[in-house]
């Protein structure tokens, strides 16, 4: 993300209208001596294709235009064809840069950004009792200059946007797509980044996890594109899926052709999708946009989501839960449930590697966590037969001589998973037997929350 200034715009206006720099720079700050004179005189002020500034109710004059002849040409002594040319460059610059999520700050007029109301529910109006899910809204933040303030004596100003610039808000996407690779002059890579660009993306290119950090930290990403022969793809997706502010923007990886197996024969953060190479560009464009559309419903309902596949091996369980213990350390529970639900999670992933698994190198564990206001849903799956779960959670009573009873016949199993439902708040298995689901209610939110819990949150 930058802040631009207007020392650093004039020159680019400057040449897309083919006026000089001084000229350029002496419309600028006439455009905004106009505008700071008429919101002292009363009126709001409409810059053509960009919005109109306000502070009260006041009739809008416009500029560039016959309003602003006296005010701006005849006081400034201004060619009005260069009046009209700058001022059009100005403004699209202007709208580029702030439909980029990059900062405008001009020196007598004030700041200028892109803001995103992120989706979210709301009750449905035209349906009592009934909630929706309201999509994002995008709209500029308007900042006032110090000398803006000081002329209107401190009133509030407003801007609403107008023209070119409505438009964009309310039909451009404003994705930026982060594309992380080892090589950015690829010919593939250069291929993806033409066509996300030519379909209106913005499109980042990065090589180093530092690189990848500084996008992800500053700028709001709409889509992550990993190519996996990237050195360091694995700390890309698990920084991206770790933290609250990217765990929910939608993750696409490239798998090298023939790489699947040797690709997951290690502990593996996962995004959303998989491509593996060969396919078609197409083909990730429309996936993209599919992606675009579930996370912008699920961002409605979660703050977190993170995938996660490990093999059965005693280092990758030990990740596993360590991974976790943080997890749940920055979900709102406190610190007793924290110990509570790892401990359940310790047991289902043992469970998954032992009885599931049968300890074979081979199989691997799905782990899903899902973080929303009122709960933690972990999901655990193994690649095993599964068993008749029903023995030992449904019903409760008996679950204990059922479990001596089997260990008299030399068969193990049953205590862990009392074990678990002790710790969290529903303990749930598919039909099979070879996925458990773990729900934990934050502090608060008591039984009664848990008896109306919706049913456990799936992704596959």
């Amino acid at each position: 993300m930058k802040t631009w200034t207007a020392a650093e715009i004039v020159p680019e206006v400057a040449r897309a209208t083919g006026v000089d720099d001084a000229t350029t720079r002496r419309v600028m700050d006439a455009i905004f001596d106009f505008v700071r004179d008429s919101l002292v005189a009363g009126k709001a002020v409409t810059i053509s294709d960009l919005g109109t500034v306000r502070k009260g109710a006041g009739n809008a004059v416009t500029v560039p235009g016959p309003d602003s002849q006296n005010g701006v040409e005849a006081k400034h002594g201004l060619n009005s064809g260069d009046v009209t040319r700058v001022s059009a460059g100005l403004v699209d610059a202007l709208i580029a840069k702030v439909m980029r999520h990059d900062v405008v700050d001009l020196e007598g007029f004030g700041r200028l950004r892109l803001s995103e109301r992120k989706a979210s529910i709301v009750p449905d109006s035209s349906h009592q009792g009934v909630k929706t899910i309201a999509v994002t809204k995008r709209s500029i933040d308007y900042s006032p200059a110090p000398a803006m303030i000081d002329a209107v004596a401190g009133a509030n100003l407003q801007f609403e946007a107008g023209g070119k610039l409505k438009e964009q808000l309310e039909t451009a996407r404003a994705n930026k797509i982060l594309l992380a690779c080892k090589d950015a002059e690829d010919y593939f890579i250069k291929t993806i980044e033409y066509h996300f660009s030519k379909a209106g993306w913005i499109v980042e290119v990065v090589t180093t996890m530092d690189q990848a950090k500084q996008y992800l930290i500053e700028d709001p990403i709409s889509l992550i594109i990993v190519d996996c022969v990237m050195p360091e793809a694995d700390q890309v997706v698990e920084y991206a899926k770790t933290h609250k502010k990217t765990s929910l923007v939608p993750i696409l990886e490239m798998l090298p052709a023939g790489k699947e197996k040797e690709w997951f024969k290690t502990f593996r953060f996962l995004g959303n999708e998989q491509l593996t190479q060969p396919f078609e560009v197409k083909q990730m464009l429309e996936l993209g946009e599919r992606e675009l559309e579930r996370s912008t419903e699920e961002q409605a309902v979660f703050e977190q989501e993170v995938y996660f596949r490990f093999p059965t091996e005693d280092k990758w369980i030990d990740r596993a839960n360590e991974i976790a213990a943080r997890l749940f350390a920055d979900s709102g529970l406190n610190e007793g449930q924290q110990v509570q639900a790892c401990t359940a999670f310790r047991e289902s992933c043992s469970n998954a590697a032992q009885h599931g698994n049968r300890h074979r190198k081979d199989r691997f564990v799905d782990v899903e966590y899902y973080l929303d206001a009122k709960r933690v849903t972990v999901v655990v799956r193994d690649q095993g037969k599964g068993f008749d779960w029903r023995l030992y959670i449904a019903p409760a009573e008996g679950a204990v001589d059922r479990v001596r009873d089997r260990r008299a016949q030399g068969k193990l199993g049953g205590l862990g998973i009392m074990l678990m439902t002790k710790c969290v708040d529903k303990v749930e298995y598919n039909d099979e037997g070879n996925r458990i689901t773990l729900t934990k209610f934050k502090e608060g939110q008591g039984q009664k929350a848990a008896a109306q819990a919706a049913p456990a949150f799936q992704r596959r």
